[in-house]
Parts: structure tokens; sequence; C-alpha cells
């Protein structure tokens, strides 16, 4: 074998010895691509990513299983089909934006989710560049916040709670224990001068009082027991005629100092069940509320119907009526809404906020019907 002979088989076997290095380096580098793509494909955020063009050409096996849609579906545009209707120009807008500046964006917004439910997503977007340093587009991750959201709800919820509380201890509370302190001192002093002038309009009024801070403590104490859990949920038949009677007779006293006539309009010999506790602080709200925002010698009144698969309860008045921008804050505790009454009885809004909370542990609804000038009929359900 000659010398240029042994040198080409040399050569040959150096080209075999870089070829196999080669395929070992491909394979590593097959492998590698496969492991980060499996990676992206199994990251537990949602991943996506963008063109030049802003539309979306990627997203990762986490992604389609929480949208329940295939590649096909979500390219392009398609995963805005699944944003909420209310974020959609915000998610938008902020998305647009930071794309043409080519700037990292953090936005958060609502997504449908494989079982049709609106979820809260926060989405991170960066720039994605080339090796070369060139604008490829963006790249993004997702994160299911909902339960986040959930709880800066109920903190928010608590912190109302909070100062509603607050606002109602240093302020209504006081009110109607002053009057009671203060007439019960005159009444004393002219009781004790056999001075009888006035009397009883102080009677009256230490009465009114006295009633007005009955029922705010028995509102406090029902909502924080709801609050801590203690307030438990026994529903039981209740005979529907009594249980109004109950509650009308207890009002009767005021109503009458406004010259107002509480009238029934109720089915003989029904009953329904509920819990007799809970729906008395509904009713007894309602009729007070009633009461309160009629203007004299008017009437209210109280009905209850038999529908196929509920009882409704209607109490109706000629009184004020409520704005319709204030009917939707009426049953929120985070929402403060309370007005002075026709004779400029004070409240303190916890009532209905109460009612809507009873009334949801029943499964059934309660809605107010109202025209200013006119006044409002209050109802809720309850299951049969």
């Amino acid at each position: 074998m000659d010398a240029e002979t042994i040198k080409l088989k040399e050569r040959i076997e150096e080209l075999e010895r870089e070829n196999s290095l080669l395929r070992q380096q491909h394979i590593e580098v097959t492998v590698a691509k496969e492991l980060y793509l499996k990676i992206f494909e199994e990251f537990p955020a949602l991943i996506w990513r963008s063109r030049l063009d802003k539309l979306c050409d990627y997203f990762n096996k986490t992604w389609l299983e929480f949208t329940g849609r295939t590649m096909e579906q979500e390219f392009g545009n398609g995963w805005a089909e699944g944003v909420h209707p209310d974020d959609f120009d915000f998610c938008l807008q902020t998305y647009v934006t930071a794309f043409d500046k080519r700037e990292p964006f953090l936005m958060e917004y609502r997504m449908k989710n494989k079982h049709g439910q609106y979820r809260w997503i926060r989405d991170f977007g960066q720039p994605f560049f080339d090796l070369d340093n060139s604008f490829l587009g963006y790249i993004g991750s997702c994160y299911d916040i909902t339960t986040i959201k959930d709880n800066e709800l109920k903190l928010i919820e608590l912190n109302a709670t909070k100062d509603k509380f607050f606002s109602i201890i240093a302020h209504d509370l006081q009110s109607p224990f002053h009057s009671i302190l203060g007439y019960s001192e005159l009444l004393m002093e002219r009781i004790k001068e056999k001075d009888y002038n006035k009397i009883e309009q102080f009677a009256q009024i230490v009465l009114k009082s006295s009633n007005k801070a009955m029922d705010l403590l028995m509102n406090l104490m029902a909502w924080a027991q709801s609050q801590t859990g203690r307030l438990e949920y026994s529903p039981e038949p209740i005979e529907l005629k009594d249980f109004v009677d109950h509650v009308t007779l207890l009002y009767q006293e005021i109503a009458s100092q406004k010259q107002i006539d509480i009238i029934t309009k109720l089915p003989v010999n029904e009953s329904f069940m509920g819990d007799k506790s809970m729906i008395n602080t509904v009713l007894r709200n309602l009729v007070s509320n009633a009461i309160k925002f009629s203007r004299p010698n008017s009437q209210i009144l109280i009905a209850a119907e038999k529908h196929q698969k509920e009882f409704i309860f209607s109490v109706a008045d000629t009184g004020v009526g409520i704005p319709p921008n204030a009917m939707e804050r009426l049953f929120r505790i985070d929402q403060s809404f309370s007005t002075k009454g026709t004779n400029n009885e004070k409240g303190t809004g916890l009532g209905l906020v109460l009612c809507k909370e009873f009334i949801d542990k029943h499964k059934g609804r309660i809605w107010v019907e109202s025209e200013e000038g006119k006044g409002s009929c209050f109802y809720f359900s309850l299951p049969l």
C-alpha cells in the first residue's frame, strides 16, 4: 500500500469520525429540542406565541387543555373568542400598544375554560428576538388567578363589613340611645314635678327610638351570626297567615304614628317552607323600610302568591321610590346606600344586605321594582 492510499484511508477514517460526531451532536440537538418543546408543552402556565403580524401561531398543550380547543381553532385571532366580552377591548388595546412599542406587558382578563366558565387570567407578554437580535414577535405565559381574585373580593367585602359595623356602632346606634336617655330623663323630671305636659309626646319618642334600636340590634346580631357561621339554616313548615300577622302586629303602632295602614293579601290555609327566624328578619326589614319611605295617610300591601315552583312574597308602598342608579347598590355591603325616610328616619343600609344573604341561603331570589315619586315593591321568592 503506497503512501497516498494510506493517506486517503486515514482521511476517510477521519471523515467518518467527524460524521459520527456530527450525527451524535445532531441527535443531542434533536433530543434537546424535543426536551425543550416538551417543557413548553407540559409547563403549568398557558404559553402562547405571536408573529410579526401580531397573530398567534403557537399555544402549548396546557393552554389547549384549559380552553378545550384545538390549535387550529386558537390560531391567529381564534383565541380571542374565549375572552370575556367586557374585557376584550382592554385586552386588545394593551396587547397592541405594547407590541408596537416592543415593550413587555402585564394584564388581567377573564377567559372561558373548557367547561364554559370564565376564569381570571394574568397574562405576561414579552418581546421575542432571534439569535441575531432581530424581532420575531411576542411570547407570553398566562396563569389562572381566579382564586386570588375571589380572595381579593372576599377581603374587600370583609373590609366593607368591618367599616359598616364601625359606622353603625359609632353613629347609628348612638342616636336612638341618646334619644331614649334624653327623653327618659325629661319624663322623670316632668313626673317628679307633676307636670304632665308633653309627656305623651316624649313617651312616643322613647318608644320610637327603642324600636329603632331594637331593629338595629337584631339586624346586627343576625348579621354577626351569619358572618361567623353560627346562624344555622333550619327550614320548617310555616303557616303563612299567622306568620305574616305576627310581623305586621309588631309594626302596627309605628305605622299608625304616620297614619299608614298595613294591608295583607294572602291565600287561605297556605304554608311554606323556610327558616322561620331568617324569613322573619327579611319580612320585618321590608315592612320597616316600607313604613320609613311611605308618606302619611298611605297604605302598605303585603302579599304572597304560590307559583309552580316557588312562593313569591311582596311588600309594596306608594312612597318616595328609589332612583334607578341606586337600585343595583341596595343589596351590596360594599356599596353604602342609606337615605332618610319621609319623617327623616335614619337607616343603615344593613337590612337589605341581610335580607339578600338570608334569601340566598334559601336558594331564592330577592329584587325590587320602583319608580321615583310613586313607590316601591320588594319581592322575594322561596322554592317550594
